[in-house]
């Protein structure tokens, strides 16, 4: 019985993981960011994100060569971020679009406001 089980989810993992693959590769590229902090100000200038695929399915997100790191999962049109900015725990949603910017809010561990966004544009 915990053979069957264990061939179970293995068997269902190898069909998972390549699901995950093919929704990674919609958002796979290199973007042009703006937004809004999270007290609703603008950003002063726009940036640079650039998003690969790894291995797991998942996707690794580098802000502004590297300023900023996070790691995505694609479920559905949403691309979900965990981050760490300034310190502090970040995650975003962000929506896939149909002309294939994605967009949505994010928040920070201990920030006063939630109004942060941010709109990405594949370059």
């Amino acid at each position: 019985m915990l053979r069957t089980l264990a061939l179970g989810a293995v068997l269902a993992a190898g069909l998972v993981v390549p699901a995950f693959a093919q929704d990674a590769a919609k958002v796979v590229g290199t973007y042009t960011y703006k937004g809004t902090d999270s007290d609703g100000s603008a950003y002063i200038d726009s940036g640079k994100v650039v998003v690969k695929a790894v291995p797991s399915g998942a996707v690794e997100i580098t802000w502004d060569d590297g300023a900023y790191l996070g790691v995505g999962q694609v479920t559905g049109n949403v691309l979900a971020i965990a981050s760490v900015a300034d310190g502090k725990n970040s995650i975003m949603l962000l929506t896939i679009n149909p002309d294939g910017s994605l967009s949505g809010p994010w928040w920070r561990r201990a920030d006063k406001g939630s109004k942060g966004t941010e709109v990405w544009t594949k370059k």
